[in-house]
């Protein structure tokens, strides 16, 4: 097929993406010059346009990390010590290994990779597991499991786990479309009945903004053996890291492609990256907020009877039809709201949708404002 009829196919099933220039200010952006409340980021705690908390920053940066670029992989010269200190920071914390990477994206493809390459291993990966996370997997052996269906997934562990060594259970915490969260008891548990499985629970969406920041996991309380964090939402920075133990550390800076081929970040986002982390504590009226505005937009929605999935702050509008989904963005776009229509491939066929990501720094009077339109 033709790169111009698939294109054409796409624009015929309104699935067409484009990329708009948005300049940002605040709780708003502007496109084409028209301002909207930003429905859209991922920035949960609004410290992504605190102004005072950037300004603290930039006066308290030591001079060894004013550096807008490390210029080599962590491999040759561009091993700054700042990557250590974030790596030691965590270490304390989690009392495990970690390990910094580019992005959510370089991680999940690259570590999934090299674990793949590990001979008699099994992937068992939730229906909706993240497209990073996917593409790692392009390859390897796997099976997927319905949607936080526990059943099906013992099912295919009882089945399976005496035909490989290895087996890695792929989640996330909190499901970046859905909004709902991993049944994560139930996975350690069921780590602990089968002793060759090992879990991966990807954080992206849910560190910084339970218990004290430091995701889910650690909130319960619970063990697993591989935990990621992103930094580019809750957290404002950019970057990722995995929680793990020592042998998989060494393993990764081994066979992880997206770390050893590529550029280390800038160590001043190292730095940004550091500063957050240890003010992850003194965030909670932020978290309080968010979750009270959460529970808020969800009675609201109920309260309308319009279809909508999330257990969180991540709340999506569910209009199955693409078209549909179109045009609901275009009326709140119009009434000076930006939240884009999601449509497969990021969300499965016949379940288009408007995505609400909530932050801290909005009111119940947005909100309203949002529930009148809909």
């Amino acid at each position: 097929m033709q790169v111009e009829q698939i294109l054409q196919n796409l624009q015929n099933e309104s699935n067409f993406r484009t990329l708009t220039p948005l300049r940002h200010e605040g709780n708003f952006v502007f496109k084409q010059g028209f301002k909207m409340l930003n429905l859209a980021g991922n920035d949960y705690l609004n410290l992504a346009s605190n102004s005072a908390l950037k300004q603290e920053f930039l006066r308290s940066v030591r001079e060894e990390d004013l550096y807008f670029s490390s210029s080599s992989s962590r491999s040759l010269s561009g091993n700054f010590d700042v990557y250590e200190r974030l790596e030691n920071f965590l270490k304390a914390k989690f009392q495990k290994e970690v390990l910094l990477f580019n992005s959510g994206y370089h991680l999940n493809f690259s570590c999934i990779a090299a674990l793949a390459s590990v001979p008699s291993t099994l992937f068992l990966a939730d229906k909706l597991i993240h497209a990073s996370m996917i593409d790692g997997l392009r390859g390897a052996n796997f099976l997927r499991f319905k949607h936080n269906d526990m059943k099906h997934l013992q099912i295919l562990l009882e089945k399976n786990h005496t035909k490989y060594e290895n087996i890695i259970i792929l989640s996330e915490a909190l499901f970046s479309m859905d909004g709902d969260m991993a049944n994560l008891k139930e996975l350690v548990r069921l780590k602990k009945i089968y002793k060759n499985v090992l879990l991966y629970i990807d954080e992206a969406h849910s560190v910084g903004c339970f218990g004290g920041g430091f995701g889910l996991v650690e909130a319960l309380k619970l063990e697993v053996d591989f935990c990621i964090f992103t930094f580019g939402k809750a957290l404002a920075s950019v970057g990722a890291c995995v929680i793990t133990s020592k042998k998989f550390k060494d393993f990764f800076i081994n066979k992880a492609r997206g770390l050893i081929y590529s550029t280390a970040l800038p160590p001043i986002n190292v730095a940004f990256s550091l500063f957050i982390f240890e003010k992850l504590a003194n965030f909670n009226q932020e978290r309080k907020k968010l979750k009270e505005l959460s529970e808020y937009f969800k009675k609201g929605l109920r309260a309308k009877k319009l279809e909508f999935l999330g257990d969180f702050y991540i709340i999506s509008l569910l209009l199955k039809e693409n078209q549909k989904a179109l045009e609901c963005a275009l009326k709140l776009e119009k009434n000076g709201f930006f939240a884009p229509a999601i449509k497969t491939p990021t969300v499965p066929k016949n379940s288009a949708r408007i995505r609400f990501s909530l932050h801290s720094g909005l009111s119940k009077n947005d909100l309203d404002k949002v529930m009148e339109l809909l």
